[in-house]
């Protein structure tokens, strides 16, 4: 309630001729298309990488069309009460989702009633980045490595428990996939948000999490959680001393997930088009792309066509992995 008064505020603020943001159009030769301020919904708590992603990428799109760009933190019940503002939005464009590889993965499979379909309810229209993640553990408790993480957890079957952004969101994917792998017997715990996971994890009440380098990293910097392995096929320039978990312990493990930009399934393919352009431009100039890359995260910007084209591959990608996980139920 809170969150759609605020909105409300800024548009009638934003109406009133008392702009709220400094912004400057692009192209001030084109016509007008969003006079309005866009809402960008982030289907999870602050603070995670979605919600990173899209404070780096709206603010400059807000630049760009010259009307505010709000991003609206709308997490809860596996990320389905943000994606169903969107998917029952006007077709105007004014209200976008940041969305991951969850949306059309796992929740089609996993939450059989949720009040959309992942898979036909959205336009795709743009994907900004591919983001690997991060095995976190305590400092204070955890293991130095791998490879001794994977010990205790065999050494302890069903005692160690992990934290993720919700039940079948990409980091419970991601853990699911490690665990499988690896050969190991852990609890998963969901909640509203990865950064509230790590929150619990720092508290020491789980062992583990699998967070987005993007959400990640600060907790390493800081030296609240260390730091295990890295899911991308390779190190990352930002962390050059973080081993892939694949050499660390794992043969074979790799996981990367996608942050994209979708609008309701209604929204006529002309404006679709004209939104690929705007936040393409704005994924692609040089301040934003440090700030994407800065947080490990690797630069997409495709067309819309392309977007759709990379998730209905990745789907039979991680089906067995979602089928194993909606054979368990909902965890704890």
């Amino acid at each position: 309630m809170r969150s759609n008064f605020l909105f409300f505020l800024i548009a009638v603020v934003w109406a009133a001729g008392q702009p709220l943001f400094a912004q400057t159009r692009a192209d001030k030769s084109a016509p007008a298309f969003l006079t309005q301020p866009v809402r960008f919904i982030v289907p999870n708590a602050p603070g995670g990488p979605t919600d990173t992603v899209a404070r780096i990428v709206g603010q400059k799109l807000a630049e760009r069309l010259g009307v505010p760009v709000v991003v609206d933190n709308r997490g809860g019940a596996s990320g389905t009460v943000g994606g169903d503002l969107v998917a029952k939005s006007a077709p105007d464009g004014r209200t976008l989702l940041l969305v991951s590889s969850s949306a059309f993965v796992s929740t089609p499979i996993l939450v059989p009633n949720a009040p959309y379909d992942g898979r036909r309810d959205f336009a795709l229209i743009t994907a900004i980045v591919s983001v690997p993640y991060l095995l976190l553990v305590n400092p204070g408790s955890g293991p130095a490595s791998v490879r001794d993480f994977i010990a205790l957890a065999k050494a302890k079957p069903g005692s160690l428990n992990y934290g993720s952004a919700g039940h079948g969101s990409t980091s419970h994917l991601v853990g699911a996939l490690f665990s499988s792998i690896a050969g190991i017997d852990v609890v998963h715990v969901p909640y509203k948000g990865s950064s509230l996971a790590a929150i619990d994890l720092i508290g020491g009440q789980l062992q583990f999490e699998f967070e987005a380098i993007a959400g990640g990293m600060q907790h390493v910097k800081s030296g609240r959680l260390r730091a295990l392995g890295i899911s991308s096929a390779k190190r990352l320039p930002v962390l050059p001393g973080l081993p892939t978990i694949a050499e660390a312990g794992v043969p074979g493990f790799e996981a990367a997930v996608t942050h994209g930009v979708c609008a309701t399934a209604r929204t006529p393919p002309a404006l679709v088009a004209r939104l690929n352009r705007e936040i393409v431009a704005a994924i692609n100039t040089p301040d934003v792309r440090e700030r994407l890359t800065a947080i490990g995260a690797e630069i997409v910007a495709n067309s819309s066509e392309e977007y759709q084209a990379a998730t209905r591959a990745e789907i039979p990608r991680w089906e067995k992995v979602v089928r194993e996980i909606a054979a368990k139920g909902t965890e704890k």
